[in-house]
C-alpha cells in the first residue's frame, strides 16, 4: 500500500508541476489548499498518507484557465467539471491524466473520465450583509448535496430525501449549480468574505486568501500559498501541527472502499 501511496503521490505531482507551469505562463492564480497546504506548511510536501492535492482558484482565474489548459497543457492531462462531463457529479474541478485510473469500484458505472487527478476548489466572493452571506453559503451547500447525489445512487444507508434528489435528472442538477455560480460571480472583489466548496462549504475573510505573495515548499518545487496561511490552517485544522493519532491518518481515497488504480493506460473511459 506505501508504494502505491507514493506511485499516486509522485502522478498527482506530476500534474500539479504542468498546472503550475501553465498558471505561470498565463498569470492565473492559483493557490495550495487544505491537506496539500496542510502538508506543506507541516511536512514540506505531501502528508505522508495523504492520496490528493486541493488547489484554491479564484471562479475567474478557473474561467481563464479552462480556456487555456486544453491548448497548453500536456495532451494526456483533462481539466474537467459539470460544464465538460455530462455525469460530472460534484461542484468543483479536477485535472486528470488520461492515461491513468483511479476509480472506487462501487462507482464504477459513473461514466465519467477516473484518471489520477487533482482538485481545483474555486473561490467565490459573496455579500458583506451577513444574512445574505450566510443565504449565499447555504445555497451552495445544497449545490454541493445535490451534485454528489450522483454517488449515493452506488450507496447504501441514505435517507429519503438523498433518495429523491437522486432521481432529479443531472442535467437539472447542473443547471442548479450553474445558477448560484452566476449568483455568486455578480460580487466584485471590493467583497470582505469568500466562499469555497471545501471542508463543508466555509466562508472564510478575503484577508486571508488574497494579500502579499506568499509561498512554501512543496516537495522539490515552492507554490503559491493564501496570504495568512498559518490563520487559515488554524481555523481549518485547530492545531495543525500536532501529531495526528494513528487511527486518522488515512487518504480520501482509502475510505471510499476498494480502488482500481492503474498508471501505465494509454486510454480509458
Amino acid at each position: 500500500m506505501v508504494s502505491e501511496i507514493k506511485d499516486f503521490q509522485k502522478c498527482e505531482y506530476d500534474i500539479l508541476k504542468e498546472t503550475d507551469r501553465v498558471c505561470k505562463k498565463h498569470d492565473i492564480k492559483y493557490f495550495l489548499g487544505q491537506g496539500s497546504l496542510l502538508g506543506a506548511a507541516k511536512y514540506g510536501g505531501f502528508i505522508p498518507w495523504d492520496d490528493d492535492i486541493d488547489l484554491l482558484i479564484p471562479y475567474d482565474q478557473l474561467d481563464k484557465l479552462m480556456k487555456v489548459f486544453p491548448l497548453e497543457a500536456a495532451d494526456n492531462l483533462l481539466l474537467t467539471n459539470y460544464k465538460v462531463e455530462r455525469y460530472f457529479p460534484l461542484a468543483w474541478s479536477k485535472i486528470r491524466d488520461k492515461n491513468t485510473l483511479s476509480r472506487p469500484v462501487r462507482y464504477k458505472d459513473i461514466p465519467i473520465n477516473w484518471g489520477v487527478c487533482i482538485d481545483l476548489f474555486p473561490i467565490y466572493p459573496v455579500s458583506n450583509n451577513s444574512f445574505i452571506r450566510e443565504t449565499e453559503r447555504i445555497l451552495y451547500k445544497i449545490a454541493n448535496k445535490i451534485m454528489q447525489a450522483e454517488f449515493t445512487k452506488y450507496e447504501e444507508n441514505h435517507n429519503l430525501l438523498v433518495r429523491i434528489l437522486e432521481r432529479v435528472p443531472i442535467f437539472i442538477r447542473h443547471m442548479y449549480l450553474k445558477t448560484v455560480n452566476a449568483l455568486l460571480s455578480k460580487h466584485k472583489d471590493t467583497s470582505q468574505y469568500v466562499l469555497m466548496p471545501c471542508k463543508g462549504v466555509k466562508i472564510v475573510r478575503r484577508e486571508l486568501i488574497f494579500g502579499s505573495e506568499q509561498f512554501l515548499k512543496f516537495e522539490d518545487g515552492v507554490y503559491p500559498v493564501p496570504a495568512r496561511y498559518d490563520e487559515y490552517l488554524r481555523l481549518n485544522y485547530g492545531d495543525y501541527m500536532a501529531p495526528l493519532p494513528q487511527g486518522e491518518q488515512r487518504g480520501h481515497d482509502l475510505k471510499m472502499g476498494e480502488i482500481e488504480w492503474k498508471f501505465d493506460l494509454n486510454t480509458h473511459n
